[in-house]
């Protein structure tokens, strides 16, 4: 039980990409935030840079490989969700963009935990 609950963050996390991802076109905004061109990428990369931080940890338990299995594991997440976003919604479409971005946001997370968290005081946020 106490594995579980190392992952609350996690579960959590992509929970609430599901929902975001899945949610009807109709409850998106109309108007971009803050007027912000192009800001559902922002969100998409924001979203996949979170959820490679988040793997790290469970994937570096049961493999000294993490670095190569965590984006993997990651990407075939965006493109799952990217994928089936479009198949199980009637109002949202697939983009090669929103891809585009999901994997910049994971190769950005790759970065960030191999200068700023691994061995750090940082690993306590992931």
């Amino acid at each position: 039980m106490k594995n579980i609950s190392n992952y609350w963050r996690l579960v959590t996390w992509f929970i609430i990409m599901c929902y975001l991802l899945f949610m009807p076109a109709s409850q998106l905004p109309s108007e971009p935030f803050f007027k912000i061109p192009n800001f559902d990428k922002i969100v998409h990369f924001g979203m996949f840079f979170i959820l490679c931080l988040l793997l790290f940890r469970p994937v570096k338990q049961f493999t000294p490989n993490f670095y190569f299995w965590t984006p993997l594991l990651t990407l075939v997440f965006a493109v799952l969700l990217e994928f089936l976003q479009e198949k199980i919604t009637t109002s949202r479409t697939s983009d090669i963009y929103d891809l585009w971005a999901n994997t910049a946001g994971l190769a950005a997370a790759v970065v960030f935990y191999r200068f700023f968290v691994n061995g750090k005081k940082l690993e306590v946020l992931v």
